[in-house]
């Protein structure tokens, strides 16, 4: 009895060990393939016709996320993404100059790494500081090493339409 007890108790450590060294192997290819967006970037976005240049930057940290910095020409915003093992993807929480805050997902990474054409979703919501919520699915491509193009479509809670953003970036060497 205590044999199969101390057997049933070590496979319990060794299979939680094993899914906890999974997980962290799967945060690392993770936080590798996402470290693409790591640099500065000139972003040309536009809404509704209106056009907006802003200056990205994204730099990595040593627990494994990106921080996101946004500065455009009306708009300031801040972001922090990462590995969540819960849902196990590339998850971001940031927040607005306008008090509004968002939460967005990316799912498996598409491939080993980044590369020509390559397209995949964001998905996630909004919540203004006014009380209206957006829910968002962001299409991203990447044109090349230095360069990516995403178009951002939603509704808003009662299910209309919000406006599209297009959105096209460059690298800054």
């Amino acid at each position: 009895m205590k044999k199969t007890t101390l057997l049933l108790v070590l496979g319990l450590c060794f299979g939680i060990s094993g899914l906890a060294q999974g997980s962290s192997k799967e945060a690392e290819d993770f936080y590798k393939f996402y470290s693409y967006y790591q640099g500065k970037w000139q972003v040309e976005q536009e809404v509704d016709g209106k056009k907006e240049s802003v200056k990205l930057h994204c730099s990595g940290s040593t627990g494994g996320c990106n921080t996101v910095v946004g500065k455009g020409e009306t708009s300031e915003w801040s972001a922090i993404w990462g590995y969540d093992p819960k849902t196990r993807q590339w998850t971001g929480v940031g927040q607005l100059d306008n008090g509004s805050r968002f939460v967005s997902a990316i799912s498996r990474p598409p491939d080993a790494a980044f590369k020509a054409g390559m397209t995949f979703a964001f998905t996630g919501t909004i919540w203004h500081a006014d009380g209206k919520i957006h829910y968002v699915t962001r299409k991203f491509t990447c044109i090349d090493a230095d360069a990516w193009r995403a178009v951002t479509t939603g509704t808003d809670q009662d299910g209309k339409a919000i406006p599209k953003v297009v959105a096209t970036a460059k690298r800054i060497k």
